[in-house]
């Protein structure tokens, strides 16, 4: 049986393939957090991974960006981990969470801000080979990528990786703010698409974090992405991961009462991640102290 994200220890998450991470997603009500980590940073610590940091500060889900499947470096690894064919695996042995990663559809070239998180076909299966749970998907209008070869891309993914890999669908990644009807329009139109494609999720701005994104218009998206049955992942961004604890504390519970059901704090906190201090502020707004300790006690070998 599933357990709730809360409640699942290293070994569950070891058992759990995309589905069984959705529904523990699910069943969680608004308490799941991820912590995104640039894996190519050096750790402001030596002898440990900002992974690590992150996970021991609370996050439920490590979010790996720039991490590349053809250079597959997180800094910190232990060598005898860093050089293995699964090192997401190893990693998520070593952290007793899931790992996600970032990709792109972009046509952006070598030296776009874009390009190490390009997706190919053959990079997915080296990224799945190497042990990726979750998959954050981006578009890139900018570059010319259109809905409809995201469709395709997504269409492609989960014929091929549905139970290997939850999907967490973006269909652009500048999130212009939902400040008018035709705005928000484009926005449920790509969800549905995105989704009868077989995404299992749609990720948008936490409120409070990117300029423009209101209470009211982002609640209307979520609202609507939970009608067509898919899960919202709401993103803390513009380095707001790194202000103070009194915005964190506010942020956290109006991502949790506009319908979140997962939370990514991103990585312009300080050293490539959040500050350790807000995961766990951000933790205790929306669960209290009782799952936050319980979570950051929690052995790897459990």
């Amino acid at each position: 049986m599933v357990k709730r994200i809360l409640d699942a220890t290293a070994t569950d998450f070891l058992k759990m393939n995309a589905t069984d991470l959705a529904k523990s997603i699910q069943m969680t009500e608004g308490r799941t957090i991820s912590a995104e980590v640039i894996c190519t940073y050096e750790p402001p610590t030596e002898g440990v991974t900002l992974a690590e940091i992150a996970a021991a500060f609370g996050a439920d889900i490590i979010t790996l960006d720039y991490f590349d499947p053809d250079n597959p470096l997180i800094m910190g690894l232990p060598p005898e981990i860093a050089q293995k064919g699964d090192v997401l695996f190893q990693l998520k042995r070593l952290v007793g969470r899931p790992i996600a990663v970032n990709m792109a559809i972009t046509k952006q070239s070598e030296g776009g801000w874009l390009y190490t998180r390009r997706y190919t076909p053959e990079r997915l299966d080296k990224l799945v080979r190497q042990g990726a749970d979750i998959l954050f998907l981006y578009g890139d209008p900018q570059s010319g990528v259109t809905l409809d070869e995201m469709v395709s891309t997504i269409q492609h993914i989960s014929s091929n990786y549905y139970e290997r890999l939850l999907l967490v669908a973006i269909p652009d990644v500048y999130f212009p703010a939902p400040v008018s009807d035709k705005i928000k329009s484009v926005y449920k139109q790509a969800h549905e698409k995105l989704l009868s494609a077989g995404a299992h999720s749609i990720g948008l701005i936490m409120p409070g974090s990117k300029q423009a994104w209101r209470l009211e218009e982002t609640g209307v998206l979520v609202d609507h992405v939970h009608a067509l049955g898919g899960l919202v992942w709401l993103i803390m961004t513009h380095s707001v991961e790194g202000g103070p604890t009194d915005n964190i504390h506010q942020i956290a519970l109006n991502a949790k009462m506009v319908g979140g059901d997962a939370y990514r704090l991103d990585e312009a906190g300080l050293y490539g991640m959040p500050l350790p201090e807000n995961i766990f502020e951000f933790s205790l707004a929306i669960r209290g102290k009782r799952h936050t300790y319980r979570r950051m006690a929690l052995s790897p070998l459990r």
